[in-house]
C-alpha cells in the first residue's frame, strides 16, 4: 500500500484542476478565465432575463474550458497533432486550453462508487485527469475598448409592439387612453466578450419611453408599462394620452402613434481596471394605427 499512496501529493494537484474547471466561479479571473472557444468567442452571448411570472433559466454547455498562458514567444511556430502549422504572428499569445465535459466526470464518479477504497479513488482521479482535453491556441490580443464594443455589438433587443385601450374598435375624445408595450421589456439585457485574462459585460436598462401619439402631443412614461386592469393597484409604469380631437380627418381615419424605449447602456470588467457609461441607445417601435371617436350628446327638453 506505501507504493500506491506515494503519488497522493499529484492527486491533490489533480483534484485541484478538476476543482478549478467543474467551478470556473473559482478562479482567479487576473490570472487565467474560463470560457469555451478559441478566445472565448462562444461566452460572448446575449442575456436572456428571467421572466416576472414562472422564470426561465438559459441552459449552460457541460464543457468548462480554462486557459493558461504557456509564456512563449507571440511568434512562435506550433505543430497539431496532425502535422498542420499553427503560425504566431506577433499579435497574439499562446494558451493551453484545458476543457473538461461536467458528463465525464459525472461517469467516473459514478463508476468510482459511494465508498472507494484509496486505489479505486486514485484510479479514479486519473481517469479524471485523461478526461482533461489540452490544446495549444493562438489568440490574438484584444485591448479592453475592442471588447466593449464587442459586447455591445451583441446587445439584443425584444421588439416593441405598441397597445392602448380601449380599442373595439376605437378609443374616445376626452377619455384617457392607455399606452403600454407588449414584449419582454422590463428586465436589462446583457452582453459579454472575453479574452482569457479579461472579461467584458455590457448592461442595457431601459430607462423610459416616449410616445409620439400621433396627433402632435409626445408623452413621456418611465417604462413599458402594462394592460389596464381593474382589479390591480395603479402601477407606477401606467401610461396614459388624452385625445383632443376625433381621427376622422386623420390618414386612413387614425392617428399612427410610435414608441421609442431609451436604454441606458453601461460597461463593466473583470480582470482589468474600467468601467463606465455608454449613454443612452434609442429602439422605435412600428407605428400603431389608433382611431379616435367622439361621443356625441343631444340635449333635450324635459318634460313637466
Amino acid at each position: 500500500m506505501h507504493a500506491v499512496t506515494r503519488p497522493l501529493p499529484a492527486a491533490a494537484l489533480v483534484f485541484a484542476l478538476l476543482a478549478a474547471l467543474a467551478h470556473p466561479a473559482a478562479a482567479d479571473r487576473r490570472a487565467d478565465t474560463t470560457c469555451a472557444g478559441d478566445g472565448c468567442e462562444a461566452t460572448a452571448r446575449s442575456g436572456e432575463p428571467a421572466r416576472r411570472h414562472g422564470g426561465r433559466s438559459k441552459q449552460q454547455s457541460p464543457v468548462t474550458c480554462k486557459y493558461k498562458n504557456m509564456r512563449l514567444d507571440p511568434t512562435y511556430t506550433m505543430l497539431r497533432p496532425d502535422g498542420s502549422v499553427i503560425q504566431g504572428d506577433g499579435t497574439g499569445q499562446w494558451y493551453e486550453r484545458q476543457c473538461v465535459d461536467a458528463r465525464d466526470l459525472a461517469q467516473i464518479e459514478e463508476a468510482r462508487g459511494p465508498n472507494p477504497d484509496e486505489t479505486a479513488r486514485i484510479f479514479s482521479i486519473m481517469d479524471g485527469l485523461h478526461a482533461i482535453r489540452r490544446q495549444p491556441v493562438y489568440i490574438q490580443n484584444r485591448t479592453v475598448p475592442d471588447l466593449v464594443e464587442e459586447a455591445r455589438s451583441r446587445l439584443a433587443f425584444p421588439a416593441p409592439t405598441p397597445r392602448f385601450s380601449p380599442a373595439s374598435p376605437w378609443t374616445f375624445v376626452n377619455y384617457p387612453t392607455a399606452l403600454w408595450l407588449d414584449g419582454d421589456l422590463a428586465a436589462p439585457r446583457t452582453a459579454t466578450a472575453e479574452t482569457p485574462e479579461v472579461r467584458v459585460t455590457v448592461t442595457a436598462t431601459p430607462e423610459e419611453v416616449h410616445w409620439d401619439t400621433g396627433d402632435g402631443a409626445t408623452v413621456v412614461c418611465p417604462g413599458p408599462g402594462r394592460a389596464p386592469d381593474p382589479s390591480a393597484p395603479p402601477d407606477e409604469d401606467d401610461c396614459s394620452h388624452v385625445f383632443a380631437w376625433p381621427s376622422a380627418g386623420q390618414p386612413d381615419g387614425a392617428y399612427h402613434a410610435t414608441a421609442t424605449v431609451f436604454w441606458h447602456v453601461t460597461w463593466t470588467a473583470e480582470g482589468a481596471p474600467g468601467g463606465g457609461d455608454l449613454g443612452m441607445v434609442p429602439q422605435r417601435s412600428q407605428p400603431a394605427r389608433i382611431p379616435v371617436a367622439e361621443v356625441q350628446a343631444l340635449n333635450t327638453p324635459t318634460r313637466p
